[in-house]
């Protein structure tokens, strides 16, 4: 949705892609932190359906969805901030009045986010996350027939342009949750999963205080993890934002076409943690090893082929976006061009760091991954990223080359952290004798 959103805007010209392109970085690292927390809900989930504890499965989804709704309040909040703290770095007025547009437009969809966020745990634990494919299938064509209405002003409808597309997205996070909810009518109501829409989203006070301190306890680290992550692309943006528009619009479409090959080891690195906690829950120590390096293969396969495309096709993938026969875009095109070429370079490396990671999460170990995020992204990646694009005077693509020094080192360290947890548990198995696998970890 999020690269249909920019092939949309596109047409708008430069400003607006730039716009859209910072815009959405700010709204969705406000978001994906918070669902960072919020994914703490699938480890939790699948070691207890792994220890035969179904109920414990509802009960710690309905604690996350009530958590949802106290951190929609945050990223209202941070929305709303972020016009004017953009005008304090030195924006362009004319830019950040239509990052403002949008962030105000796209900020509605926050709760639906969140909770889709929530709900999408509990089916990957219930090894159904076909379901959340499909919701997210049938929502591309409405997103893009949104962004066809509510930007150009079609059918009517007055052309609300950057804002319209905010509004779109807005819009299909709302069905989003709205599919998953409908999804549960497929469980077997007689399961003590189920979450029916009365008594079991009201549990007993103390029980809702627990699942929410177990779910913060494990949750925050990978919020944390997240903000660090995905920080460093904003915070890049932003440095970008200062070459130029042009500079900008070439980073939104580099960045769009990576974001979008991301999301498979993404999604493979979530498989990996219901699978690993899955088989702990069962004392399956070898089982749950065994799932974390098959899905880093998995991941690095899939990865290694994007780069590929990558690296031979990049003016193709960028006539997605722009017109590259328009010579109003030739700074844009030739500046996507070679972000592209360096992007094919990182594919592999931040495979191996998204899968890794969501292992370790199967492992209820998140906070030493939060520690190496923060030395590989920002003190080694941001760091050099920033030295070589202007004491070094490389440019932008200076900063490009940072994502390739920070995800190199962040994979291999996680790499590196999972074989270990790994070889440890093998040998000795877990002996925390906890039946709350975070408390063990505390």
């Amino acid at each position: 949705m999020g690269l249909t959103d920019t092939i949309m805007v596109g047409a708008l010209g430069a400003v607006p892609l730039a716009a859209v392109g910072l815009g959405s970085g700010v709204y969705f690292t406000a978001v994906l932190v918070c669902a960072g927390v919020l994914n703490a809900v699938a480890p939790l989930a699948s070691f207890a359906l792994g220890a035969g504890d179904r109920a414990a499965v509802g009960r710690v989804t309905a604690s996350g969805l009530l958590l949802a709704v106290a951190l929609t309040l945050p990223v209202v909040a941070a929305m709303l901030l972020a016009e004017p703290a953009l005008d304090l770095v030195g924006y362009d007025r004319a830019l950040t009045g239509e990052i403002g547009r949008y962030l105000r437009a796209i900020v509605w969809g926050a709760p639906g986010f969140l909770g889709f966020a929530v709900l999408r745990c509990l089916f990957a634990t219930l090894s159904r996350a076909r379901i959340v494919m499909v919701v997210l299938l049938l929502c591309i064509p409405v997103n893009a027939a949104l962004n066809w209405v509510l930007i150009y002003g079609n059918l009517g409808a007055p052309p609300l342009g950057v804002a319209g597309s905010g509004y779109a997205s807005a819009i299909c996070q709302g069905l989003m949750l709205l599919g998953m909810a409908a999804a549960t009518a497929l469980l077997p109501r007689h399961d003590p999963i189920i979450l029916p829409w009365g008594h079991r989203l009201r549990p007993r006070l103390a029980g809702t205080l627990a699942d929410f301190r177990r779910i913060l306890a494990l949750g925050l680290p990978i919020g944390g993890l997240q903000a660090l992550e995905i920080g460093v692309f904003v915070a890049s943006a932003a440095l970008m934002g200062l070459f130029g528009a042009e500079a900008l619009a070439a980073h939104q479409i580099a960045i769009m076409c990576a974001s979008f090959t991301f999301m498979v080891p993404m999604g493979i690195g979530q498989a990996a943690t219901v699978r690993v906690a899955t088989e702990r829950g069962a004392a399956a120590w070898q089982a749950a090893r065994r799932a974390g390096f098959v899905a880093l293969a998995l991941g690095v396969a899939f990865m290694a082929a994007a780069a590929i495309v990558f690296w031979t096709m990049p003016a193709l993938i960028v006539g997605a976006f722009v017109a590259t026969g328009d010579p109003a875009n030739r700074a844009v095109v030739t500046l996507a061009i070679e972000f592209l070429a360096i992007a094919a370079v990182f594919q592999i490396v931040d495979g191996m760091q998204s899968v890794a990671s969501g292992a370790l999460r199967g492992y209820h170990d998140t906070k030493v991954p939060m520690l190496i995020a923060a030395l590989g992204y920002w003190g080694i990646g941001f760091a050099g990223g920033w030295a070589l694009a202007f004491p070094l005077g490389i440019g932008p693509a200076g900063l490009w080359w940072g994502f390739v020094i920070g995800l190199a080192t962040v994979a291999t360290l996680l790499v590196a952290r999972l074989i270990e947890r790994g070889r440890r548990e093998v040998r000795s198995g877990w002996r925390g004798g906890e039946t709350d696998p975070a408390a063990a970890e505390a």
